[in-house]
Order: structure tokens, then C-alpha cells, then sequence
């Protein structure tokens, strides 16, 4: 108070109460300097500030600022016709392609970092999708069922929305016909997903092993990666330059239908099955336990090895022929499950 009352005054301060200013002032920059190098906490006896805790998502690699849920959501994509370009798969953390009866393929689309306003084209399931979904303890989304899924979801395996017998409101768009064009929002989808309590119990999800710091994995220079499923090929090419790998189909950029922008990859995994015919519509099965040949594709080279799995409830696992477990590069990853009637070159 004499302090102030001689500053009033327009007195100058004591040498003495000078220097205590000082002082204090100097307290303050050392506490700053402490909060900065020592990761958010105060020193010296002074009030410990809380350290912001940051989220590492095990599918991506990737640092997350918030929690991640407790499930992710795996979504059955169409993959033919005038489904392609489809929606958001540009915020997807996980891409399968697998084949389907009449030589096709079909996406399952796994988002858990971040979720879209809308998914779609939506497309009907099969067992194996199932399977791929007990892999990542996640929610899967569909619209419609082979005789054989429609008994195995039923069996209450996984947790599941499908608008063959959900109440959640599905919709289709006009730019697409019939069956390449059902949608639904992500509010619909969220709303369920909290009403059932499927985010109530945080699941343990087994993280990929990535690459860390200046670290590179060693194998096969390969720049250009081509797939060639029944009637279609689509090929994957690298950019140095972003690290990242662009998708075409029949040689026509593969883009997102919402951004109009390339659909891109760190990784292309490729896990090579086989596949027999289940019935008369040409349906097929596969077992995703059997284990097989494997092949990573990330900055710019090809590592080949393996891939296993102990059981419908574990992760997949892939390995070089060393048995080190694969190294992705942080970020996205294509996964292309191929079995006999896909030729893999690449370049």
C-alpha cells in the first residue's frame, strides 16, 4: 500500500522496495520458463498446471487432441456402377477392398479418428465383412445381407445397424441409381450408437506397428502398384513428394465425390486369401484366419512377408520374412485382400 500511495503521490519508490519488484519479476519469468521446459509444470512450489494428455490413434498412428471412442465404425461402400466416386473415404483411417461375387469388390470403410456428415453409397454385407469387423471390435453398418450374414449378424457377433432391420433412417441420393445410392447421416448413425450404449465400454484396439522419426523401411523400389480384379484394374502410384500413394480405376482418377479431390494412401497392405463358392449366386467364403502371403507398400517400397491371425476375435497380424512386424508410415492405409482371381504386379 505505501508503494501505491507514493506512486499516487508521485514519489519515487525506496531502492529497497525497487528491488523487491525485481525480484518478483524475476520469480515470474523463471516459473514461464519452467512451465515451457518442463512440459506444463510450474516449479519452485508454485501451483502445478495440468499437462494437456494427447491421444494416439493405433489404426492411423496419428496424434488425436481428444479421446478416441470406444468402437470404431466399419461401413459396407459399393464399389461398381455409378457408386464410384463415393463419399468420404478421404476421412477414413482404414480401407478394405474384397472381392465379391461377379468379379467386384467392395470397400469396407473403417472411421474412427473422425467421422463424415454422411457415408455412402451403403451396400449389402457378407460373413467375411463380419469377420473384418469382429477384427477391430467395431459397429458395422450396412444396407442389406447375404441369407449367410443376415444369420450371422443376427447371432448378435458384433453390434450393427443394417436397414434391413433398423429404424435408423436411410436415404438415397439423386445423382445415383438404384442400388449404388443409399446414405445415411452420421447424426442418425450416432444417435443409435449412444441409445444402444455401444460407447459405453472403451474396447482395447490393437495398434499397428508404424515407423517413428527419421526411421524407413528397406526393401523393392516400387513406384507403381497395379491390381487387376476380374474386369477391373486399378492402380496405386507414388508421390515422393507427399509420401502419399493416388488410386486410379481402368486408368481414371479415383477422387472423393464430396471434395472432388484424388483419394490417397501412406499404405497399401495387401493380404492374400483364398476363396471358394459358397452358393448358386456365385457368393463367396473366406476364411480370414487362414494366414497367407503379405505384402506392404509404403514409401515407395514393397516389403513382403506374411500375415496370420489367431482368431475371429484377434487382430491380423503382418510380418516380414524376418518376422518383424510391419512398419506403416503414420497416417491412412489401403488394405487389398486379393485372392485368385487378382494379378499383383508392381514397379
Amino acid at each position: 500500500m505505501e508503494l501505491i500511495r507514493k506512486f499516487r503521490q508521485g514519489k519515487k519508490p525506496d531502492r529497497l522496495i525497487t528491488l523487491v519488484i525485481i525480484l518478483a519479476a524475476a520469480v515470474v519469468v523463471a516459473g514461464i520458463i519452467a512451465v515451457v521446459t518442463t512440459g506444463g509444470r510450474i516449479l519452485g512450489g508454485l501451483p502445478e498446471i495440468e499437462e494437456k494428455e494427447i491421444y494416439i490413434d493405433p489404426l492411423t498412428g496419428q496424434e488425436s487432441a481428444e479421446p478416441l471412442p470406444a468402437r470404431p465404425l466399419v461401413v459396407s461402400i459399393d464399389n461398381v456402377g455409378d457408386a464410384i466416386p463415393q463419399s468420404w473415404l478421404s476421412m477414413t483411417d482404414l480401407v478394405y477392398e474384397l472381392p465379391v461375387e461377379g468379379n467386384q469388390t467392395r470397400l469396407q470403410a473403417i472411421y474412427y479418428g473422425q467421422f463424415p456428415e454422411y457415408f455412402g453409397p451403403i451396400r449389402s454385407t457378407r460373413p467375411y465383412f463380419v469377420d473384418l469387423t469382429r477384427e477391430y471390435k467395431g459397429i458395422f453398418l450396412a444396407h442389406g445381407w447375404s441369407p449367410q450374414a443376415r444369420e450371422y449378424l443376427l447371432s448378435g457377433v458384433v453390434p450393427y445397424i443394417n436397414a434391413m432391420n433398423s429404424d435408423c433412417q436411410f436415404y438415397r441420393v439423386d445423382d445415383k441409381t438404384a442400388p449404388h445410392n443409399s446414405y445415411i447421416t452420421w447424426e442418425e448413425v450416432r444417435s443409435e450408437i449412444e441409445q444402444q450404449g455401444w460407447w459405453d465400454e472403451k474396447q482395447d484396439i490393437r495398434s499397428f506397428a508404424f515407423l517413428k522419426g527419421a526411421q524407413v523401411n528397406e526393401g523393392e523400389a516400387a513406384g507403381s502398384i497395379a491390381f487387376k480384379y476380374g474386369g477391373s484394374e486399378c492402380e496405386f502410384t507414388y508421390d515422393e513428394a507427399t509420401g502419399r500413394y493416388t488410386r486410379t480405376i481402368s486408368g481414371n482418377e479415383y477422387v472423393d465425390h464430396e471434395t472432388g479431390e484424388p483419394v490417397t494412401a501412406y499404405n497399401i497392405l495387401v493380404q492374400k486369401v483364398s476363396s471358394s463358392v459358397l452358393d448358386a449366386k456365385g457368393r463367396l467364403q473366406i476364411d480370414m484366419c487362414a494366414g497367407g502371403e503379405a505384402i506392404l507398400f509404403t514409401g515407395g517400397v514393397a516389403v513382403e512377408g506374411t500375415w496370420s491371425r489367431e482368431d475371429l476375435d484377434s487382430r491380423t497380424i503382418f510380418v516380414d520374412a524376418e518376422g518383424n512386424e510391419f512398419r506403416l508410415t503414420p497416417g491412412n492405409t489401403w488394405v487389398e485382400v486379393t485372392n485368385g482371381s487378382c494379378n499383383i504386379s508392381y514397379e
